[in-house]
């Protein structure tokens, strides 16, 4: 099990506790580890297999919870847990994921209404049962009524980076037998979607049974949904599926081309193979003469396909048939799409002086091991209580701080920010006498999702114009899973953006992946610029700056667009109102 597994078995021990009303330290105990396993910077199980009393180490965690983590990593499984789990009927805690739905509160519909999954929260809603309880509503109603329908939207996919997860592991458990010669990621995961279906593998094998039965066999399987002589599937835990497929080696490019998609940008690459009198599939691209006779002209390589097709290669994260054939056609792709090597730095970080786990020496000496050349510190600001976010006093220490730490420290530069919380009003919640001695400002909504479109833009056009404001982070507010986008101009908020010189965040800290990638491609059409920011509060959540970069390549984003892209000397010129 991973750190994820353990934290997520633990939260939901939590969650299971606070509905049947137990003690609530043992609550917090639960939630308290959990938080911290998520945070470490190692694997549990690395820990444990270096030294069980390793994990007494970890914050939180005593004599019983230990003892729960190692009976995890040695089995599997945790016997309590499960034990736990069968007093509440199956999907009960689905809908835990619905936006703004807490344990307190579905304590109170199965209790008063009986509610044991989502359909049933549904048909309540329909009969307008919850908005007679105490404390709920109509309008209460209606947004609960809406949580479920975005959700549903959802089901049967997973996060990009927990799809890419199990794709790495079976690609490394793959890669372990003799009889796979070539393997590639396909499908929606290779495209860098953020929520993906099924996990596609595309392989060339030595001998397609052998390779076959040691897929079957790989331990993450749960159950074996189907196995031939070309493809297999089977089922994981956590329940995704994991398609195998294998091709030969003339076959591999047009084939991996052909599964990794989209299906409407496969079906324009056939149309164009037809008024060429060619024809392409996942074998490869033929002509076809008058008497319907076919010779093969490519299928190797992916390049080679395209290229029979008259167009250059297109990049995946670009095959949505959102102008990528016409553009490549007519020689305008991107000529430079974002990469992660062209990451300087991350400008959106959180230490130990608010809600962050690391020391801002800690973060800042992690950077320039990864080679960026400067990062943002940028903790929060007072509104946010419980990361005990800074008010100005504090803040104008932590930047003298912050500023004698990038002077003792050579090859990086540390720059003093602060991620402000925007108000109700538009009012930021710090004043400007604080905010015009730092580098960077960060501007964030963090309350009041729910106010209609009118009001939340009058909201962000106040504080958009705030001369001190560089970035508007996560715009949308959305979290992918759990909580619908806030209601918007983004048009109007895109155009003073590209106006006022603010930078549009892609976040990638957790569930999110804010601004997409529609946003970022509607945003640059208005002249807009970006920043891909992790929001990280810990180490290993630096990682999450390749989930920014699929997102920008996705939206059509080149190095230019990006501030993060720019030398030390024109980021600081950039950040620059210019009032």
């Amino acid at each position: 099990m991973n750190n994820k597994e353990i934290a997520s078995i633990f939260y939901r021990i939590g969650d299971a506790l606070e509905i049947k009303g137990e003690n609530v330290f043992k609550i917090r105990a639960y939630r308290r580890a959990a938080r911290n396993i998520m945070d470490l910077p190692r694997e549990v199980s690395a820990l444990f297999q270096q030294d069980p009393s390793r994990i007494n180490s970890i914050p939180g965690v005593g004599r019983d919870l230990k003892e729960k983590i190692v009976e995890m990593l040695s089995s599997g499984r945790l016997a309590y847990f499960e034990s736990l789990m069968k007093e509440f009927p199956p999907g009960f805690f689905d809908m835990l994921k619905l936006s703004g739905l807490g344990p307190k509160r579905l304590k109170k519909f199965k209790e008063k209404l009986n509610i044991k999954n989502i359909d049933d929260l549904e048909k309540a809603c329909r009969q307008h049962s919850l908005s007679k309880l105490e404390g709920e509503g109509e309008r209460a109603e209606a947004k609960l009524s809406a949580a479920i329908e975005y959700y549903k939207k959802g089901v049967g996919r997973f996060l990009l980076q927990d799809a890419e997860y199990i794709a790495e592991k079976t690609v490394a458990y793959l890669k372990k037998s003799s009889v796979f010669k070539k393997i590639e990621i396909a499908g929606s995961l290779r495209r860098g979607k953020e929520t993906v279906g099924d996990i596609d593998i595309l392989a060339e094998v030595r001998d397609k049974s052998k390779a076959m039965d040691y897929f079957a066999a790989m331990p993450l399987a749960e159950k074996i949904i189907a196995k031939g002589a070309v493809k297999s599937s089977i089922l994981v835990k956590g329940g995704a599926q994991l398609d195998l497929r294998v091709a030969s080696a003339g076959s591999f490019g047009a084939a991996l081309m052909y599964f990794t998609g989209s299906k409407a940008h496969n079906i324009k690459l056939r149309r164009i193979a037809k008024l060429k009198k060619r024809k392409v599939n996942e074998y490869g691209i033929f002509s076809v003469s008058a008497g319907g006779k076919e010779k093969k002209l490519a299928g190797k390589t992916e390049k080679d396909v395209y290229q029979k097709l008259g167009m250059p290669w297109i990049p995946p994260e670009l095959r949505e048939d959102n102008g990528e054939i016409e553009a490549a056609l007519a020689g305008r792709l991107p000529e430079n799409l974002l990469t992660e090597k062209d990451i300087l730095g991350d400008l959106h970080l959180h230490t130990r002086e608010t809600d962050g786990n690391v020391s801002v020496k800690d973060i800042v000496k992690e950077a320039k091991r990864r080679g960026y050349k400067y990062i943002a510190i940028t903790n929060h600001s007072k509104y946010v209580r419980i990361a005990r976010g800074m008010d100005e006093k504090r803040l104008l220490a932590h930047v003298a701080d912050i500023r004698k730490i990038s002077a003792d420290i050579s090859g990086i530069k540390v720059f003093a920010g602060i991620e402000v919380d925007i108000l109700e009003d538009g009012r930021l919640d710090l004043e400007d006498y604080a905010l015009k001695e730092l580098d960077i400002v960060i501007a964030a909504v963090h309350s009041h999702f729910s106010l209609d479109e009118k009001k939340q833009t009058e909201r962000m056009i106040k504080a958009l114009n705030n001369k001190y404001v560089n970035v508007l982070a996560h715009p949308s507010g959305r979290l992918i899973t759990t909580r619908t986008p806030i209601s918007l101009d983004f048009e109007k908020i895109f155009l003073l953006c590209a106006k006022n010189n603010v930078f549009l965040e892609v976040n990638t800290h957790g569930e999110r992946i804010d601004l997409n990638d529609l946003h970022c491609r509607m945003a640059k059409n208005l002249g807009a610029k970006f920043v891909i920011n992790t929001d990280a509060h810990d180490i290993a959540q630096l990682d999450a700056m390749k989930y920014g970069v699929i997102t920008a390549r996705r939206a059509w984003l080149e190095k230019k667009d990006v501030l993060n892209t720019y030398a030390a000397g024109k980021l600081i010129k950039a950040l620059c109102r210019g009032e």
